[in-house]
């Protein structure tokens, strides 16, 4: 390692330090806010890669996540917050540049009791994946989709989809039911939990973005069949989650497409990973591949990534940016 690098974590409570480096590479400034909803309460950690005279040169941040992997249930980290102040130690692309050495800091600190494989996952830029693949930091092993679903005419047959408060009674018990059936068929690749308690912290404790959470209900018992979870801008709206079982996605979604002109809305925009994308692009009117491909920490599984290639279940509300 190089002496002159300092590798460490940095303390919630001087987090402050991170704000400079975050506006000088993405431009923007992140809030008090933000930085307490993403690493406070221990559903995070941040580190950080210093100069000698205290400077910080890069920065990994680690959100966890409550996943079923194979079946069973650990604790992985998602990694996000990923920056590094360029032209210093001889640039990003050396094995020993503050970048290199901290991502391998990061990694060798994943195993434990909740994660003995060393899960990991995240959704960096273009330019970041090449960059930690060509350094053996980062294995890609899936790819975002983005799909666009236009308006359906409403019909009498219809199946409802309803507005839900979060707030009501009823929430978590159709929340949990819902996420026990989807997990029935999902469980046994790679899938975040989408239990009441998640969708509450992700979604309805967001310090800066409002979401709406939408129940559709089958059309004469109103059996529920899946939650949906939306962001809407002008006529644009985000599909950020879909709580259901994999069986009855594409129902779910024609039911919300009937709800886009009382939504005042053109059409629904829903990432997802490659394998579940091309099960629903058939409905879709676009279908594009995104910049973004899933890596994978290239220590984890004895030296198997690959073992959860093409497995995931992800849409963009498992980012930590949307």
């Amino acid at each position: 390692m190089d002496v002159s690098v300092w590798i460490r974590e940095i303390a919630f409570q001087e987090l402050a330090l991170i704000k400079p480096l975050f506006r000088q590479v993405f431009g923007s400034d992140i809030s008090e806010e933000m930085l307490a909803w993403k690493y406070g309460d221990g559903q995070g950690r941040s580190y950080g890669a210093f100069a000698p005279d205290g400077a910080l040169l890069a920065h990994c941040g680690l959100f966890y996540r409550q996943v079923l992997a194979d079946g069973q249930p650990c604790r992985i980290a998602q990694l996000g917050d990923l920056m590094a102040l360029p032209g210093r130690y001889g640039g990003l692309s050396r094995a020993g540049s503050p970048f290199a050495l901290l991502i391998r800091k990061v990694l060798s600190d994943l195993p434990g009791v909740a994660n003995p494989d060393g899960l990991a996952f995240g959704f960096p830029s273009d330019r970041a994946m090449r960059l930690g693949e060509h350094l053996g930091l980062f294995s890609s092993i899936d790819q975002i989709w983005e799909l666009s679903f236009g308006p359906l005419p409403c019909s009498w047959r219809a199946d409802s989809c309803q507005l839900l408060n979060p707030a009501d009674n009823n929430f978590a018990g159709i929340a949990n039911r819902l996420w026990q059936q989807m997990a029935k068929s999902l469980g046994n690749d790679l899938v975040g939990v989408r239990d009441a308690n998640y969708l509450e912290q992700r979604y309805f404790r967001h310090p800066l973005k409002r979401y709406d959470c939408y129940l559709v209900s089958s059309c004469w018992l109103r059996r529920p069949l899946g939650l949906l979870i939306t962001h809407s801008d002008g006529d644009q709206c985000e599909l950020l989650d879909i709580i259901a079982a994999p069986s009855g996605m594409k129902r779910v979604l024609q039911a919300a497409r009937m709800q886009l002109q009382s939504w005042r809305v053109a059409c629904i925009k829903l990432w997802m990973t490659e394998q579940h994308a091309e099960k629903l692009q058939g409905l879709a009117e676009a279908a594009s591949r995104l910049e973004f491909r899933i890596m994978a920490n290239p220590f984890s599984s004895a030296g198997n990534p690959q073992r959860f290639a093409s497995r995931w279940w992800l849409t963009s509300g498992d980012t930590d940016y949307h």
